[in-house]
């Protein structure tokens, strides 16, 4: 059995700020109005200024997924031990007698009895229970467990989830941007509109993705109310906004040691920074800021990573 919560780390992501042309958010302002909530943002960036402002709903907002509490392995092995426990209380104590104690990260379980047989049926029975449990933990706090681009075994925020749940609820923000553009339906004239907003967005910066407990990541809700993000908050709405423009795009988040971005298969053109899995090409883009990247542009610190191997990537595209 993998004991998730007890054997792998904590993986969360910090991004670092990219140098480049410099976006600079100028303003940034919300309002209420009998619609919902109004967001107005404006901006420097290489191409002069720019702004953006749209309108969701109340509705709209409470039906986005709030970011998960800060991980804590004590708390996920308590959730754990008290179901090993009502399991135990099923029990009958004339047929075996269950010991479950909880040891800093760890549960150590305990049967006796006199069939050997129905010993071994109640600790497969436990192991069972357990990893229901742990899935259980993660699942309601929108974690995952992930092996990092090194082969570490570690726990991370249920990203795809996230902007899964989120982008349905994101249209207005889309409509939006399609206005701001010369021809809406230009798969590449979008995404550097909305790559050139997310990066104008405050940089939020997170802990070591190995011992932070998770408190920074922002689910789309929380980076739109607070104005402000780190490389795999802004990666996760602006995936959240790509499939609510395009639901059938296919996408990639791809982590890098200390940092996130994202593929798009998109048909790149000869300058692009791109990447080839199972024959389909995804063209990188950099979200995170403050520099200016235009799509199939990245950061020098990123093509390093790239270019050799240090990367791995989840895939976010569902029918």
């Amino acid at each position: 059995m993998k004991n998730w919560l007890t054997s792998i780390g904590i993986l969360l992501f910090i991004s670092m700020p990219l140098h480049s042309a410099i976006g600079k958010q100028t303003s940034f302002a919300k309002r209420n109005t009998s619609e919902g909530i109004e967001f107005a943002y404006r901006w420097l960036s290489a191409d002069g200024n720019s702004e953006l402002k749209f309108v969701l709903s109340n509705e709209n907002l409470n039906n986005l997924p709030n970011s998960s509490p800060a991980y804590n392995p004590l708390l996920a092995q308590n959730f754990v031990r008290q179901n090993l426990l009502r399991y135990a209380k099923t029990v009958d104590p004339k047929i075996a007698k269950i010991s479950i104690r909880q040891s800093g990260n760890s549960i150590n379980m305990e049967v006796s009895g006199s069939s050997q047989a129905k010993i071994s049926e109640i600790q497969n029975m436990l192991s069972e229970k357990h990893e229901q449990a742990e899935a259980q933990y993660l699942y309601d706090n929108y974690y995952i467990p992930f092996k990092s681009e090194v082969g570490k075994e570690a726990i991370k925020q249920d990203h795809k989830r996230y902007a899964l749940e989120s982008y349905k609820n994101l249209t207005p923000i889309v409509s939006a941007i399609k206005n701001q553009l010369k021809n809406p339906n230009n798969d590449r004239e979008f995404v550097n509109f909305t790559l050139n907003w997310l990066q104008a967005i405050p940089y939020d910066t997170m802990e070591s993705r190995i011992s932070s407990n998770g408190s920074g990541f922002a689910a789309p809700q929380q980076l739109l109310r607070f104005n402000k993000g780190d490389c795999d908050s802004k990666s996760t709405l602006f995936l959240a906004l790509l499939k609510a423009y395009k639901p059938t795009i296919k996408a990639k988040m791809i982590f890098l040691p200390n940092h996130a971005l994202v593929g798009i298969n998109l048909n790149p053109i000869k300058t692009d920074t791109k990447i080839t899995q199972k024959n389909d090409i995804y063209v990188l883009a950099e979200p995170t800021g403050p520099a200016n990247y235009e799509l199939g542009k990245i950061a020098a610190s990123s093509q390093l990573f790239i270019r050799n191997r240090q990367f791995t990537t989840e895939e976010f595209y569902i029918k």
